[in-house]
């Protein structure tokens, strides 16, 4: 069962806040739960870094048209692999690598 997102978009400042309802974030830029759960993600100046990361042209407007999101996770050879799907009139689609972090 999937659980529900809430996704914030701060238009001034171009930053883009996502997280899973009831589940509280310092929006870290990525915000992993006990058991390595990602409880959200913050992608600052998010048109600018997606454009990038996609290669593509995306806007203010996409952003704002973003309906809903879908993270996925997974761990394997000691990196945390992160797929997040931005569902909108543009459907966004890009992959998050980083190194896992074990606590101690």
């Amino acid at each position: 069962m999937a659980e529900k997102i809430k996704i914030d978009y701060d238009e001034e400042f171009d930053d883009l806040y996502i997280y899973k309802i009831g589940k509280t974030s310092d929006f870290s830029v990525i915000d992993v739960g006990k058991g390595g759960s990602i409880n959200g993600i913050e992608i600052l100046q998010v048109t600018d870094t997606i454009s990038k990361l996609l290669n593509t042209r995306i806007t203010k407007n996409d952003i704002n048209g973003i309906k809903d999101a879908v993270i996925i996770s997974s761990t394997r050879e000691n990196a945390l692999y992160i797929h997040l799907t931005l569902e909108s009139k543009k459907d966004i689609r890009f992959p998050i690598v980083m190194p896992a972090i074990h606590a101690q």
